[in-house]
């Protein structure tokens, strides 16, 4: 295992990477090009063990560890000629990484591991001539890298294998999850789908569908929800692939496709609205320091990355090990709750630990015989559906008041006012916090209407 590591660039994400490798026992040196640039870094490092060890993450005894193990210097040629593990963090600049790469080149071992921490870059383009090629990869780092585990590993054709399974089990040993790409794309796998969703956000923005709040009101209400106890693609295998497939045939192609910011954020940050360390972007942040801001959100996310096992089903396509205290979950089906024809015509009650999450996946009006119910009608069919929704809520010991969110998809969207008297009536004033309407093509020829509903009911 690598036992001496080099950080080159200490900056906050150079600052992050040095306490995570020191803190896990590696001997490691954080490189600037200048004292002061090292001394604000160990600022943050010295930030960061105090937030660790406060989060109890860490002892008392590991972070004295971490300051022991971790030492600076401005000789680059210096520091990485004893490095078996060399990461480099510098600028996202092609003309400043080029010549840190040449100082790496001439100066570091052949047998050293050397790791691009790039967010974004083709970094085995950039080096075409970078000696022993087969010892260089991507470990892209998400910030804070001593908290978000995840590290997307690249290599080129040239890197070696067993460079990159070396470089997987150093990464795991510092408790962290590499994902590796088979071949380099700009933005890797994260930034990429980010940047896919923000894109639809300021476009919406833009558009004046809605402004920030209502981006992030989505998000928390409905998105985020599922988030906490699903996968991306495992919702989609609980939604129903067929039905997700009909869903995406109608947003594909009105979802923004555009290459270009849109102006209101070029004018947001030219008119000084840089986010929180300028104290607003989308949102007004009431003068508090960029410092607390940020310690609030490391203590949510260590919060989170403790707790988390509780909340996530057991993820069975991944390959790893069970949660300490996997999710238990139960299905509720029945000849009652009608037949499946396209989409599940019954629900899953998952435990969240203090609280049960029921989640039902797009019924439609069609009965155990398969004959549909109500006819064209469409009221008629959103009745009879709720009437279903509120047996399976019952089978699960919930009601209508654990209600947290509702989607309706409609063929028509024309029909919405009809389905939504019903639904307000259904509701009665036990208003779901989130509600959302598409239009969609449904499996079921006379089919019209497909409802799906997620419930929170505490223990």
């Amino acid at each position: 295992m690598r036992r001496r590591a080099v950080v080159v660039g200490a900056g906050t994400m150079g600052a992050g990477i040095a306490l995570l490798a020191a803190r896990h026992g590696v001997g490691t040196t954080l490189v600037g090009r200048q004292d002061a640039a090292l001394a604000l870094a160990r600022e943050r490092v010295e930030r960061g063990l105090a937030f660790l060890e406060g989060a109890g993450l860490i002892d008392r005894a590991g972070a004295e560890g971490a300051r022991a193990r971790l030492t600076t210097s401005t000789d680059l040629a210096g520091a990485v000629a004893d490095a078996d593990l060399v990461l480099e963090a510098v600028t996202e600049d092609p003309d400043i990484k080029r010549v840190v790469y040449g100082a790496i080149g001439r100066a570091a071992a052949t047998t050293a591991i050397v790791a691009s921490t790039t967010s974004g870059l083709d970094i085995f383009s950039l080096l075409p001539d970078f000696p022993a090629p087969e010892r260089l990869l991507i470990a892209h780092f998400w910030n804070p890298p001593y908290l978000v585990p995840l590290v997307e590993v690249v290599a080129s054709p040239a890197t070696s294998e067993a460079v990159v399974g070396e470089t997987e089990a150093l990464l795991r040993s510092w408790e962290r999850v590499p994902v590796r790409l088979s071949r380099y794309v700009p933005g890797f796998i994260g930034v990429r789908l980010n940047s896919a969703l923000y894109r639809e956000a300021v476009d919406l923005i833009a558009h004046g569908i809605t402004d920030a709040r209502g981006i992030d009101t989505v998000m928390r209400e409905s998105i985020a929800l599922r988030f906490a106890v699903l996968d991306a693609m495992e919702v989609v295998d609980f939604g129903g692939l067929d039905t997700f497939g009909r869903v995406w045939a109608n947003a594909f192609p009105a979802i923004a496709a555009g290459g270009t910011v849109p102006a209101f954020v070029d004018r947001l940050v030219a008119g000084g609205a840089a986010g929180v360390k300028a104290g607003r972007g989308f949102y007004e942040w009431g003068g508090r320091a960029p410092g607390e801001l940020i310690d609030a959100r490391d203590r949510q996310l260590a919060r989170w990355l403790h707790e988390r096992p509780r909340y996530r089903l057991e993820a069975a396509l991944s390959g790893g090990p069970p949660a300490e205290e996997p999710m238990k979950r139960r299905k509720i089906a029945g000849p009652r709750f009608g037949m499946r024809t396209g989409a599940f015509s019954n629900g899953y009650v998952v435990d969240l630990g203090p609280a049960e999450m029921i989640y039902t996946a797009g019924h439609l009006a069609v009965d155990a015989e398969g004959r549909l119910v109500g006819g064209a009608d469409t009221a008629k069919q959103a009745e009879y559906i709720y009437r279903v929704l509120e047996d399976i809520l019952a089978e699960a010991g919930a009601g209508l008041d654990d209600v947290v969110k509702t989607t309706a998809y409609l063929t028509d969207i024309r029909d919405y006012p009809a389905v939504n008297e019903v639904r307000n009536r259904v509701f009665a004033g036990r208003e779901p916090a989130s509600t959302i309407v598409e239009a969609a093509k449904l499996v079921h020829p006379l089919a019209r209407i497909e409802i799906e509903l997620v419930a929170i009911r505490g223990k």
